[in-house]
């Protein structure tokens, strides 16, 4: 696992100074083990490594024997064995030991369509000193970032995180009044845009080719089809093969040249990769929970059961509401744009726990919403009737953070103005078009999660608060071919009698006690009304309430400022999503300095850890 940068002048001249080595210095975090860089007229390239595999002789940048395709890499590829042979026995000859060797071998062999081969999570960024091309490319779910900006002079710079892209020169950082509206609605920035309008996101399963005097041009050569299904297969059938595939995504997810554990909130999804990990090593598994003082929203008794179950060496930490603001600028110093799903505040603590132990965890996600198992569809299971109300009924449950109707109250005539079409904005109507025609809603939706809310949403959270920590997460199921399986499935396998996640409970049962299946589902999630009551309560108060945040051009200031000090608790959400926004800019945008993207909270973790 890796952190890259670097840039290409693409037919000009690099900008002077050392981006790529900046940018890898502030990504540490990312990658402490090692780095490297390749330097040229046109073309810098740099690296900071976590090393996981090939210990000796792993290092990058990585080059085809001619040195004329080089490559950095962020990722794991698990068939990078399979590939090795493959390009070996085609005359190739390969050097270094680890997985990021076989890439621009592969490139070479197969021109862009490489990627096509590669099973696991990427981000990479390969030059071809032939044609003067920088390729970007993304795995399929879109696990590992990369973003961009084609700078006035023609060149590129990019990186795997925000903020180290910031430090390269000629950047425009002004903000985009449609990612800021997005952001309200859904308490993330969706891809392709980020909070600034120069900058980009390279979307999931895509390949951008940047070439001197081109545009550049985007292959999105993977997509979740839910469109697809087969709805004569048999339910047992299914749960054999759904079964057979993910015992398989467990075992291609296990190697590992460092220590190994897992992510156990003590739900059904992690309980089961825990339960097919446990049986596949020799020694027993370290598993890791958060809990909290708040009963309704602690799980760690639960995951302490599962624990004790497989006889793993479990570690807990208890989250406590003063650990809130200081996680919180962590999560913004990571993202580098507004990010207001407070959960990311518990997997931060939870990776920093696990950091403790090991380097490598395996967690649950990606179950949710590739097997139904969000509550919120099952009031459109069954054929969409009003194909044309779609969007808007799904945008009101999405929009979580600042709902529309808190928009109309509170944004500024000069701010709608800004925004293009009519208001409120309508972004899901564009995302639900490609599935038009389809007679089931849920997988209407279900195809729209998995393109965007989970890279969005889930995958950012996943990947900037593990890396925060130097610890590489893999996700058993966002393996590609089990969720080009599930993804065929019918609605009745998953919502089955409107019992979410039917198939994926019935794999469950055979390596599960019942009362870990059979419990309520409950989200990772903080008690965040809790704390907004209490320790969170004057912090947001006072950010919200200055001068600089009234003045934003955003909002009204007068409706803000009755909206936030009335404070009331329905409105959690809103005044977290609003607090995230306020701070974002005062780290990002206010001072010409960025902030530390190594800060860590104050709070040592052996403060809460419960052995």
């Amino acid at each position: 696992m890796c952190a890259i940068a670097g840039e290409a002048a693409l037919g000009g001249g690099l900008p002077g100074g050392s981006f790529a080595r900046e940018a890898c210095s502030l990504m540490r975090h990312r990658g402490p083990d090692e780095s490297g860089f390749h330097d040229a007229a046109e073309v810098a390239l740099g690296m900071c490594r976590l090393a996981v595999v090939g210990l000796d002789n792993g290092s990058q940048p990585t080059y085809t024997e001619d040195r004329s395709v080089v490559c950095v890499f962020n990722g794991e590829i698990y068939n990078h064995r399979e590939l090795r042979a493959r390009l070996e026995r085609r005359g190739r000859r390969i050097g270094g030991t680890s997985d990021a060797h076989v890439i621009p071998v592969l490139y070479d062999e197969f021109g862009p369509d490489f990627v096509l081969e590669l099973q696991g999570m990427f981000a990479i960024a390969l030059y071809d000193t032939r044609s003067g091309r920088l390729l970007l490319a993304t795995d399929r779910a879109g696990k590992k970032p990369i973003f961009y900006s084609r700078r006035a002079d023609g060149s590129v710079a990019f990186a795997s995180e925000l903020p180290a892209l910031l430090t390269a020169p000629g950047i425009d950082r002004r903000t985009d009044p449609v990612a800021i509206d997005q952001y309200l609605g859904f308490r993330v920035v969706p891809a392709p845009r980020t909070a600034f309008r120069a900058v980009r996101k390279v979307p999931p399963a895509t390949v951008l080719t940047f070439a001197p005097g081109e545009l550049e041009s985007a292959w999105r050569y993977w997509a979740f089809d839910f469109t697809r299904t087969d709805h004569e297969v048999d339910f047992e059938e299914a749960v054999d093969r759904v079964d057979a595939l993910l015992q398989q995504a467990v075992t291609d997810r296990l190697e590992s040249e460092v220590p190994l554990g897992a992510m156990l909130s003590g739900g059904l999804d992690s309980s089961l990769v825990v339960a097919l990990t446990a049986q596949r090593l020799k020694q027993p598994l370290h598993t890791f929970s958060v809990g909290f003082e708040h009963a309704a929203f602690d799980e760690s008794q639960h995951a302490r059961t599962v624990a004790a179950h497989f006889g793993t060496r479990h570690h807990s930490f208890l989250i406590r509401p003063q650990d809130a603001p200081a996680a919180a600028d962590t999560i913004l110093r990571h993202t580098g744009e507004p990010y207001a799903f407070p959960s990311a505040i518990a997997s931060y603590y939870m990776y920093r726990l696990a950091r403790e132990q090991v380097t490598v965890v395996l967690t649950g996600d990606g179950s949710d919403e590739i097997f139904a198992g969000y509550k919120r569809y099952k009031p459109f299971d069954g054929p969409d009737g009003a194909p044309q109300g779609l969007a808007g009924r799904y945008q009101k449950v999405l929009a979580d953070g600042v709902g529309d109707s808190l928009k109309s109250l509170l944004y500024s005539p000069e701010f709608i103005d800004r925004l293009p079409g009519s208001f409120p904005p309508d972004h899901l109507s564009g995302r639900l078009a490609e599935t038009a025609g389809h007679p089931q809603a849920v997988d209407r939706l279900m195809q729209l999660d998995c393109n965007f809310w989970l890279p969005d949403a889930q995958l950012v959270k996943i990947d900037r608060m593990s890396m925060a920590n130097s610890v590489e997460a893999r996700s058993p199921f966002l393996d590609h071919q089990l969720i080009a399986y599930a993804t065929g499935l019918p609605v009745g396998t998953k919502l089955r009698d409107g019992d979410e996640k039917a198939v994926l409970k019935a794999v469950a049962r055979r390596y599960l006690p019942a009362g870990i299946v059979d419990r309520r589902k409950q989200e990772l999630a903080v008690p965040l009304e809790s704390w907004l009551g209490a320790a969170l309560r004057e912090r947001i108060q006072s950010t919200l309430l200055a001068e600089p945040s009234l003045e934003r051009g955003y909002f009204r200031p007068d409706r803000l400022r009755a909206f936030v000090s009335e404070f009331r608790p329905e409105h959690s959400y809103a005044l977290w999503t609003l607090y995230m926004l306020e701070r974002w800019h005062q780290l990002f945008v206010d001072g010409p300095a960025l902030p530390d993207a190594c800060a860590t909270p104050a709070t040592p973790v052996g403060a809460g850890a419960q052995r």
